[in-house]
């Protein structure tokens, strides 16, 4: 857990540094500053160019964290593996291009009456696509060299950044929408820039193809690897995204700049869990090689339950904040106190059961997370289907928030049956004990007229319950141990 809790912790200390630019961001400036149809259309360009590079992928994000260990080889440069990764790749984002441009037309006929804005910009989001097609490359090639600090840094630092920048360039009057949109979607697309020169700086960004006996051994497992992860990570992406794309069919893009901003909240809850995903991803892929399932199940049960316990502290200070954190908005904007209570739980539950979908994704059953995905899209296109005609936001959020709670539940089981592997130690219910507690000591403090003044009061006293009463349970080893370190280093406590 040595280079797991170092590099997560300073993982942890950008992505906090990130998450208050992307509250500044999308909570001040952007509601501010932007309509709320403005603030659909800019959040959903990032989805869908997501999207599109999930689909020109093919599925090679996850061969290189599944299949680099085998080409591991500074030397040799590593048997051209990344520039494999990016031929691959940039044949996929041009066969996506192709059919991108052919279904103008029927996304026009769909979207053009709620959602005419997105139709306007449609073709943003072919070099957001691109872009976000070489980070995900780069940032996977990273990840499995347990280089993952600096990508962290270009994600949730520099890129919030630049987003900021181009809305204040907008708001001073400097460009129109138009400009602003070539702006921010030019300056978020730059990053992946950073991500080649770091690389080349690391001596990594090997270029020169090469077919290696390896290639030729392992060439029909990475394709079938790939071609499975593939459609198993269209289906995430679409599970996770498909509300916002049908809110804009049924509902029109100031609905989704609404039903955005409050997600964007939950997902603070979420910098954790990824910053704890992205260095133990390799290591599961590393203990499936070596046939470790003592270490693997160790590492499930201890990243479960730090998960849980930071997932549970930071939805209680969500939720007890959540009437602060509106008024800090425009009024039109509460409709999306339902959006934080359910997507946030589900939230929470995600990082409660921890490493399943890695653990059975790098597996020799890796097929069957395509079939649970497939059905959970199923079931949440049918869900948002028939909830957002009627309830708007609220039915999006619950349709989403049921179906990736469905979703945890089929690979916890099978992870268990198959593997003998469950995240769930008795500490846990520790941790129910402790939120319950924090929750109703502030439940006595009266409300504060002064909206920032009643944040940090209230905000101080669940830090205080919660990490108290955290710590003198005892409730994980990892979070005394931190606490010893930083008390070490204040000159605190005594040196071993």
């Amino acid at each position: 857990m040595g280079i797991v809790r170092k590099q997560s912790i300073q993982s942890s200390i950008i992505s906090y540094v990130g998450a208050v630019l992307g509250f500044v961001n999308k909570v001040l400036i952007f509601t501010q500053f932007l309509t709320e149809e403005e603030v659909g259309l800019a959040n959903i360009l990032l989805t869908l160019g997501l999207l599109y590079a999930t689909f020109s992928s093919l599925g090679y994000v996850n061969v290189i964290l599944r299949f680099f260990p085998y080409f591991r080889d500074r030397e040799r440069q590593h048997h051209g593996f990344l520039s494999w990764a990016l031929v691959i790749s940039t044949l996929g984002f041009l066969f996506i291009t192709l059919n991108f441009v052919l279904l103008k037309p029927l996304i026009v006929e769909r979207f053009s009456d709620n959602s005419p804005l997105l139709i306007e910009y449609y073709y943003y989001i072919v070099p957001l696509g691109l872009f976000s097609l070489y980070f995900q490359v780069f940032e996977s090639y990273l990840r499995s060299l347990f280089k993952t600090v600096v990508p962290v840094l270009f994600q949730e630092v520099i890129q919030k950044l630049f987003v900021m920048a181009s809305v204040l360039i907008y708001a001073a009057g400097w460009v129109d929408f138009e400009g602003f949109v070539m702006i921010y979607v030019g300056l978020i697309s730059s990053v992946t820039l950073l991500m080649v020169v770091y690389i080349a700086y690391l001596r990594q960004l090997h270029l020169r193809l090469r077919i290696s006996w390896r290639f030729r051994k392992l060439n029909y497992r990475m394709l079938v690897f790939g071609g499975f992860t593939l459609l198993s990570n269209i289906s995430v992406i679409v599970l996770f995204n498909i509300d916002s794309i049908m809110l804009a069919d049924f509902k029109g893009m100031d609905a989704v700049g609404i039903y955005t901003t409050a997600y964007y909240i939950t997902a603070l809850l979420l910098i954790p869990w990824r910053a704890i995903q992205k260095i133990t991803s390799p290591l599961v892929a590393e203990y499936w090689q070596a046939g470790k399932m003592a270490d693997m199940d160790r590492l499930y049960k201890r990243t479960s339950l730090i998960n849980f316990v930071l997932g549970a502290f930071l939805f209680l200070g969500l939720m007890t904040n959540a009437h602060n954190l509106f008024a800090l908005m425009p009024a039109s904007y509460s409709g999306g106190l339902v959006v934080l209570f359910f997507i946030g739980l589900t939230r929470v539950i995600d990082m409660l059961t921890g490493l399943n979908g890695y653990i059975l994704i790098t597996s020799r059953l890796y097929r069957y997370d395509l079939i649970f995905n497939g059905l959970l899209v199923v079931f949440a296109v049918l869900l948002n289907w028939l909830l957002i005609p009627p309830y708007g936001i609220s039915g999006a959020a619950l349709a989403t928030g049921l179906s990736v709670l469905l979703g945890n539940l089929f690979r916890l089981i099978f992870v268990w049956y198959h593997f003998k592997l469950q995240p769930f130690t008795w500490p846990m219910l520790l941790v129910l004990v402790v939120t319950g507690a924090a929750f109703a000591v502030q439940m006595v403090i009266p409300r504060l007229d002064w909206v920032w003044l009643d944040l940090i009061v209230r905000g101080g006293v669940v830090v205080l319950v919660y990490g108290g009463l955290t710590l003198l349970l005892r409730v994980t080893p990892d979070a005394n141990n931190l606490l010893r370190v930083l008390l070490k280093r204040l000159g605190v406590a005594e040196q071993n």
